[in-house]
């Protein structure tokens, strides 16, 4: 499955770069790398000191994603609230879309 801003909860977050945007500890704001590893509660960003664990309970996230548009190499940044991202990893990415129809 391609990673797009529509599947980003149900995808692997390991290698993808990110910023804390909100948190209600604000030491943690502002607080950006690339993640290296991830669990139910926490996500650990490896910054140019050191890695940090940021929960994802309290935290919202700003990951750039690679997106090829034809021949142009276009970044994208978009905002994911942590309490979306709350579950097992592995579990997270089997979950299913559900799909809402409007008529």
């Amino acid at each position: 499955m391609k990673l797009t801003p529509h599947n980003i909860i149900h995808h692997e977050l390991i290698g993808l770069d990110t910023q804390v945007v909100d948190s209600t500890n604000m030491s943690l704001i502002g607080i950006e790398g690339k993640i290296v590893n991830e669990t139910k509660n926490l996500l650990t960003i490896e910054t140019d000191v050191q890695e940090k664990n940021i929960p994802k309970s309290c935290s919202s996230f700003r990951f750039t994603i690679p997106s090829v548009d034809g021949k142009r190499y276009l970044p994208l940044t978009l905002k994911v609230d942590g309490r979306l991202l709350l579950s097992q990893p592995e579990n997270r990415i089997q979950t299913k879309f559900k799909k809402k129809f409007r008529k």
